[in-house]
């Protein structure tokens, strides 16, 4: 990869506070409007949501992601919420042999400079919510259009009302309504895979059966199965990710049944299969998503999170390239004020082709993991290893110093994410 300087950014300005609006209130909006605050800026959220919530299933917080919340002095609160992970075994789903080895403290944990962490998604938005101005952030406010012309933007509402702001951030999802405004109603592809969430008691399981982590992996050929404990080892979380023909269910998430579930792991080892057996209630959800794209806004709007770069899930970073997001378009709206179109434009230069590069490796894990040749996976794995890198190639994912490469634009090669199964760079 190759880094240089974007344009420096000017010193902290004293231009008048900026009049924000950010549509969406999960981890990505709220995360933005705690930047923005500090900024100095004035920041309204308004959720579709009659209440504050986030689905069921538990939340990976890798070390770039943590050094962002730490610098919006959540630092203390996510390592109270969260759960440090020291690394991740991977293992083979029907054989139980091991795979390879994520480490992910000590020497490694310095080299990231910040801990992973792993949290129900539920505490996660309750860290941000508890740093969030409750005064400003608005429910049941479902946004149905966007009006924008050179003094700011007007948004509205469902029930008939409006808010006038100098800024609009779009930090509503993958279906977002803000984007939808900018660049027409196009339609999230479904990805060819799905996904199995439920959380189980851990104390209804064998103690250990994670192995030394408590964070393993279960691969197999076209699917594999993430496990690991929340809440002090209280809850069991598992995600799993399989390659499918079709989506045929009503929306994109679903009710799921356990039985279903178990069946979709046929062969899987004793310890596995016990914690499938486990499983009381869970849920399905179909994967969607876009092609990398520069549509991440214009003027004075600006969509951040999945509203701009949705990602398979397979780098675990969905929610740490909305945090990043945040923290990064804070600093530049604190040192741009006097020109937040420009600042947005920065925002934009920065963000995307970082985004973009994670974007492709997700896709790259992927393959690599659902792979049909073990031979060919694990020298995969080994050669990384061999490297210091992790088995995945996530170390240039891990070790981004946030605090101090905010206005850098980071060219990233795309053999650095699109290199070969066979592990050569």
């Amino acid at each position: 990869m190759t880094e240089s300087d974007h344009q420096r950014p000017d010193p902290p300005t004293s231009a008048r506070p900026l009049s924000v609006a950010v549509v969406g209130g999960g981890l990505g909006g709220l995360a933005v409007a705690i930047a923005l605050r500090q900024a100095g800026h004035s920041v309204d959220v308004f959720e579709q949501a009659a209440a504050l919530g986030e689905v069921g299933a538990g939340i990976n917080i890798s070390p770039q992601a943590t050094k962002a919340l730490s610098a919006l002095d959540l630092g203390p609160a996510l390592e109270e919420a969260g759960d440090a992970v020291t690394g991740q075994i991977q293992r083979s789903l029907t054989t139980g042999e091991q795979l390879a080895e994520t480490r992910l403290a000590g020497e490694a944990a310095a080299r990231f400079g910040a801990p992973y962490y792993v949290l129900h998604r539920a505490d996660l938005l309750g860290v941000l919510a508890d740093a969030t101005d409750r005064a400003r952030l608005h429910l049941d406010k479902r946004c149905t259009g966007v009006d924008q012309d050179a003094d700011g933007v007007t948004v509205r509402f469902a029930d008939g009302s409006r808010h006038r702001a100098d800024l609009l951030i779009g930090a509503d999802g993958i279906h977002s309504r803000v984007r939808a405004c900018l660049y027409g109603e196009d339609q999230p592809v479904f990805t060819g895979q799905m996904v199995w969430r439920a959380l189980v008691d851990a104390r209804t399981l064998p103690p250990g059966i994670l192995g030394p982590h408590g964070f393993c992996g279960w691969i197999g050929k076209g699917s594999h199965l993430m496990t690991y404990y929340l809440r002090g080892g209280q809850i069991l979380n598992i995600t799993t990710q399989s390659d499918a023909d079709a989506w045929v269910e009503e929306g994109w998430s679903a009710a799921g049944d356990p039985d279903e579930m178990r069946a979709a792991f046929p062969g899987a080892t004793p310890d596995l299969q016990l914690i499938l057996d486990a499983v009381t209630s869970c849920s399905k959800w179909g994967l969607f998503g876009r092609e990398p794209s520069h549509q991440w806004g214009d003027g004075r709007i600006q969509l951040i999170g999945d509203a701009a770069h949705p990602m398979l899930p397979n780098a675990g970073q969905g929610a740490a390239q909305a945090l990043e997001d945040a923290y990064v378009l804070g600093r530049w709206l604190a040192v741009r004020a006097d020109d937040p179109e420009a600042a947005l434009a920065a925002f934009r230069d920065v963000r995307i082709p970082r985004a973009h590069a994670i974007q492709r490796q997700s896709r790259l894990n992927s393959k690599l993991v659902h792979a049909g040749d073990w031979e060919r996976r694990q020298d995969a794995f080994r050669a990384r290893e061999a490297r210091g890198d992790t088995p995945l190639g996530m170390n240039w994912i891990y070790a981004y110093d946030i605090e101090s490469q905010w206005a850098h634009r980071v060219e990233y090669p795309l053999s650095h994410t699109d290199a070969p199964l066979d592990g050569a760079a």
